[in-house]
């Protein structure tokens, strides 16, 4: 065998198998009862939180008790899902706002009452609340008082409503 054929097999070994590949799949994110009902019987919690440890499920960045979809289900050596088997339904503006605020400060903005009953939500709608909560994080930690907190929020919640209403007036006008 020569060095180059001895490379090539080498360089082959090293590339990952395409069943790790993504297919194209959109990204759910989903809770973690969504994915153990892939399994019959569903996962058992420890089950669950091994696979997590070994990096076969894929915890959600940012926002807790939340799983990508179909990145677990191509590592758990699973078909991917082109559609989530429920409707995801499309949050406000308002929501994802509520939502990016909560991954400020948990205990001074708790989960909006709606995150409580999803399983699943848009990948689109939690990474658009990580960029948000990115970009507001240092104006709410750089106010001392909670009622300065609390009325910054506000201010962006009204700011949302406005936003929202002037961008169902334009779709009314077209």
């Amino acid at each position: 065998m020569t060095f180059l054929e001895y490379r090539s097999k080498i360089y082959e070994m090293s590339k990952p198998s395409l069943k790790n590949e993504p297919a194209g799949y959109p990204e759910y994110a989903v809770r973690a009862e969504v994915i153990g009902r892939y399994f019959s019987p569903p996962l058992a919690s420890s089950t669950f939180h091994d696979f997590v440890n070994k990096g076969k499920i894929v915890p959600l960045k940012g926002i807790r008790g939340f799983y990508k979809l179909n990145d677990s289900l191509r590592r758990l050596g699973l078909r991917e899902v082109a559609r989530f088997p429920a409707e995801i339904q499309k949050r406000t503006i308002e929501d994802i706002v509520r939502l990016a605020f909560t991954l400020i400060d948990r205990d001074l903005f708790p989960e909006p009452s709606w995150l409580l009953f999803e399983e699943a939500i848009g990948l689109n709608d939690a990474e658009h609340a990580r960029l948000i909560a990115d970009q507001h994080r240092d104006k709410v930690e750089s106010h001392d008082h909670v009622k300065l907190k609390l009325a910054y929020f506000q201010g962006v919640i009204d700011w949302a409503a406005m936003m929202e209403a002037e961008g169902e007036s334009e779709s009314g006008r077209a």
